[in-house]
């Protein structure tokens, strides 16, 4: 017969704690990832017409 399984600790928090992104980098990252919306947005709507 088997065992049955140990229960698993529940971790909570950061996966990478020592990774924190100041709020200028959020924002640059952001800015970013809206300007490669726009293009992706404009080729997809020439792409449908």
């Amino acid at each position: 017969m088997t065992s049955a399984k140990s229960a698993r600790a529940v971790r909570r928090g950061r996966i990478f704690p020592e990774i924190q992104w100041s709020e200028q980098h959020k924002a640059q990252w952001k800015a970013e990832r809206d300007e490669f919306k726009e293009r992706c947005q404009s080729v997809f709507e020439l792409d449908n017409k």
